[in-house]
């Protein structure tokens, strides 16, 4: 079967919604969104799997929500999705679609992929990218492949304890990473100081007009840790591409610009003027996309093989 012939789809399943999308020539021509039943898992695949056969689906590539086995599509402990942990969603899909085959990853990784070919990086490149949103995701891409680490847990930054002070009492270890830099982190960390409850955007706004301490240094602090973390990302994996996407960057790209320049002076002058610093240009269908180059880099491998 020549590749031209063959239609891919990319699904994101979260614990909400599923969204279902499918591309030709790397354009999506239709997307679809509908609810995730946490519960019954077949009711969701089963949408998923009428889709494929509907649309004549040959590669799909599927986002599931961690802890998961990602080499077998099996989601082990996921906290939003009960009813389906300790599935096989592969064999599920196999078994009931007739589809040939499926990619499955993480959105940080997919998100990270996306960018990586997006701004026309090579093999010899290496990209890192970082999502600021509700939490805080990485994925790293090292000779066009997504680095996955011995276990696949490479890039799980959330507890990585580089914050210069302590915040204890919350969900996450002290010094996390997560508490200091995302939506989440903010809204928590001023809800504790003050009693008083804002929204990400709220924060963000007194930031911006120096009317609120609390907020200012809140975010001052989200800037020094995000600036410490691309300093970390430079002297580790010494990318030549980062890249930032989520929410919080999108609406604040300011935020990220400023850690940028405060990780300027901590970071050794060639290797920080060997980076170039971007913004995800697909948003929302970052994932997505990346779910796309991924089955497709998978046919590929496969006809090689």
């Amino acid at each position: 079967m020549k590749n031209n012939s063959l239609k891919f789809a990319s699904i994101d399943i979260g614990g909400t919604n599923t969204r279902f999308a499918i591309f030709e020539n790397d354009k999506i021509i239709k997307k679809i969104k509908f609810s995730t039943n946490q519960n019954d898992y077949k009711e969701t695949l089963g949408k998923i799997c009428n889709l494929l056969d509907e649309h004549n689906i040959s590669g799909v590539g599927l986002c599931i929500p961690g802890p998961a086995d990602y080499e077998n599509g099996i989601i082990l402990t996921s906290p939003n999705l009960q009813g389906w942990n300790g599935k096989d969603i592969k064999k599920y899909i196999l078994e009931n679609s007739k589809v040939l085959e499926i990619a499955f990853e993480n959105d940080a990784n997919v998100m990270a992929l996306s960018n990586h070919v997006e701004f026309n990086q090579g093999e010899k490149d290496i990209t890192q990218f970082f999502t600021i949103s509700t939490g805080l995701g990485a994925g790293l891409v090292i000779n066009n492949k997504i680095f996955t680490g011995s276990k696949y847990l490479a890039q799980e930054i959330a507890r990585a304890p580089i914050a210069p002070i302590s915040e204890p009492g919350f969900h996450l270890p002290e010094y996390s990473l997560e508490l200091f830099c995302s939506g989440t982190g903010f809204a928590l960390r001023y809800e504790k100081a003050t009693n008083i409850k804002k929204s990400t955007k709220e924060i963000c706004e007194a930031y911006l007009a120096k009317n609120d301490s609390v907020a200012y240094k809140i975010i001052s602090e989200g800037i020094e840790v995000l600036a410490r973390l691309i300093s970390i990302s430079i002297a580790f994996v010494n990318p030549n591409l980062i890249s930032f996407g989520g929410s919080v960057t999108e609406f604040n790209k300011w935020f990220v610009e400023e850690a940028i320049q405060r990780a300027k002076s901590w970071t050794e002058e060639n290797q920080f003027n060997s980076v170039r610093f971007v913004f995800d240009k697909n948003g929302d269908d970052s994932a997505l996309f990346g779910l796309n180059y991924l089955i497709k880099s998978k046919f590929a491998e496969n006809k090689r093989g």
